[in-house]
C-alpha cells in the first residue's frame, strides 16, 4: 500500500499538470468565455467524465488556472522587491513596476485571465487562491508602505481629497496599517500601473506610444510625485539607476 500510493498521487498530479496546460491553450486560443470541459477533455483524449474526477466544474479548473498565474505573478514582483536597490524608494518601485509589466507581456493568457472581466460562474475563490492574489498585491503596497516609513512620500497630500465615505471605506480596508490617506496613495499608483499595463497589452494605445518603455517609465514615476513624494522626482536618474547604467543616483534633483 505505502509503495503504490506515492505513484498513484505522481500519476494523479502529472494528469492536473496535463489538463491545467491543455486548458491554458484553449484560454490563449479561444478565451476564458469559451473554456469548456470538454473541450479540455477533447484535447486530451479523455472522455468528460474522467475529467470529472480532478476538476468538479468549469469554475474550479478556472480557478486553480487563476491561483496559478497570481502566483507566478507574485513570484515576479517578490523577485524584482528582493534585488532592488533599498536606500531609493523610487528605484524600487520602478523596477517592481517594470517586472510586473514585463509579466504582463510574457504572460497575456495569464494576465487576461486574472485582469480581464471576471468569469461569471466564478463565484467562490479558494483560500489557496486569495493567498496568491494578497501576495502579489503586497509587494505593490510594501513599496509604497515603506517610502511612506522613510518619509519619501506624505500622502496627507490627498487627505482633502477624501470624501467621508472614502474615508471610511478605506479605514474598513485596514491596509498594512496604513492611514486612510496612505491607503489612497497605494490605491492611486496602483491603479495607474494596471490602467497603464492594461491599455498597452489590450491594444488600446496610439500606435507611436505603443510598447514604449520611455511612456512607461514616465508615467510610473509621475505617480510617485502625485502620490505625494515629498521631493521632485529626478525621472533620468532614476531610471539610469534602475537601467543599471550609472551608480547610486539620488532621485531627488537640488
Amino acid at each position: 500500500m505505502t509503495s503504490t500510493a506515492p505513484r498513484r498521487e505522481r500519476v494523479r498530479q502529472a494528469t492536473i499538470q496535463e489538463i491545467k496546460a491543455a486548458a491554458h491553450a484553449q484560454l490563449a486560443e479561444h478565451g476564458t468565455a469559451a473554456l469548456s470541459l470538454r473541450a479540455v477533455a477533447r484535447a486530451m483524449g479523455m472522455t468528460p467524465s474522467a475529467l470529472y474526477r480532478y476538476f468538479d466544474s468549469r469554475a474550479a479548473l478556472i480557478s486553480v488556472l487563476a491561483q496559478d498565474a497570481y502566483a507566478s505573478l507574485a513570484d515576479a514582483l517578490e523577485a524584482a522587491f528582493a534585488t532592488a536597490p533599498t536606500d531609493d524608494q523610487a528605484v524600487r518601485w520602478l523596477l517592481v513596476a517594470r517586472a510586473h509589466r514585463q509579466w504582463a507581456k510574457d504572460s497575456p493568457t495569464e494576465y487576461t485571465l486574472i485582469f480581464g472581466p471576471q468569469p461569471t460562474d466564478l463565484t467562490d475563490h479558494s483560500e489557496a487562491l486569495i493567498n496568491e492574489l494578497e501576495r502579489s498585491v503586497a509587494v505593490m503596497f510594501r513599496c509604497m508602505a515603506e517610502a511612506i516609513a522613510a518619509g519619501d512620500i506624505d500622502p496627507s497630500v490627498l487627505e482633502v481629497e477624501l470624501s467621508p465615505g472614502l474615508r471610511e471605506q478605506l479605514l474598513a480596508w485596514d491596509c498594512a496599517d496604513l492611514s486612510p490617506a496612505g491607503t489612497a496613495a497605494c490605491m492611486s499608483v496602483w491603479t495607474q500601473l494596471h490602467g497603464l499595463i492594461a491599455l498597452e497589452l489590450f491594444g488600446h494605445m496610439p500606435e507611436p506610444l505603443a510598447g514604449s518603455q520611455e511612456l512607461f517609465d514616465q508615467q510610473m514615476l509621475g505617480a510617485l510625485d502625485r502620490a505625494g513624494h515629498r521631493a521632485p522626482i529626478d525621472h533620468h536618474a532614476v531610471i539610469a539607476r534602475a537601467d543599471g547604467a550609472a551608480g547610486p543616483a539620488t532621485p531627488v534633483r537640488a
